[in-house]
């Protein structure tokens, strides 16, 4: 299996797991930079359709929801199949922080398809990840236990995104934040 078939496979099954709740997207793009140009204009100008190449990165999975006719990105999902290398870590942790600058409800997370552990250096060398998981196959225990991590992801973006939103002229006001980590 290649890293596109992995990646597809895992695309259709997110998408069955969420129960078309939400739009799961291969190869969409998404905006990692906004500028001010010397004309003293927001670019990209076309926000809510990105290009490659111009302050957008393509990413492999992102799960989105339309809402009041816009999408809005919840989680990207960076795939990795049968190898793991440092710079492959180093370089995906720093695509998710642009992207968080933009987004900060985003959720990003890094799935490695064909191996049956994380390893080390995914620790060593992350400042982005949300969530990681080793994907060894697609059975169903391990189907279920992904799953759930996505589910937990969505909801905690779709929280952050509420801290955001404005209601009755007033953002939500919060009165504490806590990050649980969980290791298996």
């Amino acid at each position: 299996m290649s890293e596109r078939d992995f990646m597809k496979k895992l695309k259709r099954i997110i998408k069955e797991a969420l129960k078309n709740s939400y739009d799961v997207v291969y190869a969409d793009k998404l905006i990692y930079k906004v500028i001010v140009n010397p004309e003293l204009r927001y670019e990209p100008f076309d926000s809510a359709n990105p290009m490659r190449g111009d302050y957008a990165f393509q990413t492999d999975l992102m799960i989105k929801k339309t809402e009041n006719g816009k999408e809005i990105p919840l989680v990207v999902i960076e795939t990795k199949y049968k190898s793991l290398t440092t710079h492959d870590v180093i370089l995906y942790s720093a695509k998710a922080q642009k992207h968080k600058e933009i987004y900060p409800h985003l959720r990003y997370g890094l799935i490695i398809g064909g191996m049956d552990k994380i390893v080390r250096r995914f620790f060593v060398h992350n400042n982005g990840f949300d969530f990681a998981y080793a994907l060894r196959n697609f059975n169903k225990e391990d189907l279920n236990e992904l799953s759930k991590i996505i589910e937990q992801q969505i909801d905690n973006a779709e929280g952050i995104l509420k801290v955001f939103m404005k209601k009755n002229s007033q953002k939500k006001k919060v009165k504490s934040f806590n990050t649980i980590i969980q290791l298996h």
